[in-house]
């Protein structure tokens, strides 16, 4: 699958719910390293943000203003 389908599939997920990198890798069934750089992709894009839980866990969320 394309490079842009799964992060436009990653962007649909996460404007669900929040979802760490490891609930994002694993529902998309990729790899975490494939994950991760697609994550870093949308992020340096600002197209999602990163916040933390109660839990302190890494969560991503889709940004507001994209």
């Amino acid at each position: 699958m394309s490079t842009a389908k799964l992060k436009k599939q990653i962007l649909v997920h996460i404007d669900e719910k929040p979802m760490s990198l490891s609930e994002v890798a694993e529902v998309m069934e990729l790899k975490e390293k494939r994950t991760f750089k697609l994550l870093r992709s949308l992020f340096n894009k600002d197209e999602i943000k990163m916040v933390r839980d109660e839990d302190g866990i890494r969560k991503y969320i889709k940004n507001a203003k994209a």
